[in-house]
C-alpha cells in the first residue's frame, strides 16, 4: 500500500513540476487564465419585451500562444444573474484568438471568440444552446494582469432567444 501511494505521489510530482516549466515568463507557449467582473445583459424572445439585468461575469481560457503577440485558446465565458428569484446562466464556450499590439510588455490587445452559446436555469438541468460570439479589447496593466471590456452575443434555439451582454473583467494569465 505504501509503495502504491509513494508511486502515485512521485508520478504526480513529476507531471506537475514538468508543467511548471511551461510558465517561463514568455507569453509564447502554454497559457492558462481566467477573470471575474460585471456586466449588463439585454435578453429578448420573439413576442416578449425581454429584460435588462446586471450580471456577475466569469471567464476561463486555456491554450497556446505561437508567438508573444498571438494566442489561440479554448474559452468559456459565463454571465451569472437572477430573474424573479431564479438563478440563470448565459454564456459562450468555443475557440478564441487574442492579438497583442505590444508583445514585449504592457499594452493594448484585441480578441474574439466564436462557439456554442447556452442559456440555462441553474435549478433545472435542461438548457438551450445555439451560436455565440465574443469580441472586445483590453489593456495589460501589469505582467500577467489585464483589464478588458467585451460584448457577448448569444442566439439560442435558432432565434428563440437572443441576448447582448456588455462586460468588464479583471483577468489573470499564467504564461
Amino acid at each position: 500500500m505504501k509503495l502504491k501511494t509513494c508511486s502515485v505521489l512521485l508520478l504526480s510530482f513529476l507531471v506537475l513540476s514538468a508543467q511548471l516549466l511551461a510558465f517561463d515568463g514568455q507569453r509564447k507557449g502554454f497559457i492558462l487564465g481566467g477573470g471575474i467582473g460585471g456586466g449588463s445583459i439585454h435578453y429578448e424572445e420573439p413576442g416578449w419585451a425581454g429584460f435588462n439585468k446586471g450580471a456577475f461575469v466569469t471567464n476561463f481560457k486555456i491554450g497556446y500562444a505561437p508567438s508573444n503577440s498571438l494566442e489561440i485558446y479554448y474559452i468559456n465565458s459565463v454571465d451569472w444573474f437572477s430573474y424573479y428569484s431564479e438563478s440563470l446562466i448565459m454564456g459562450t464556450t468555443g475557440v478564441g484568438v487574442t492579438k497583442y499590439l505590444n508583445p514585449k510588455g504592457n499594452g493594448f490587445f484585441v480578441f474574439g471568440a466564436v462557439g456554442i452559446s447556452f442559456f440555462q436555469n441553474t435549478t433545472y438541468s435542461n438548457g438551450h444552446t445555439g451560436f455565440g460570439f465574443i469580441g472586445g479589447a483590453g489593456y495589460d496593466i501589469a505582467k500577467h494582469w489585464s483589464i478588458q471590456g467585451d460584448v457577448m452575443y448569444t442566439d439560442v434555439e435558432s432565434g428563440a432567444a437572443k441576448s447582448w451582454a456588455f462586460r468588464a473583467t479583471l483577468n489573470f494569465l499564467a504564461f
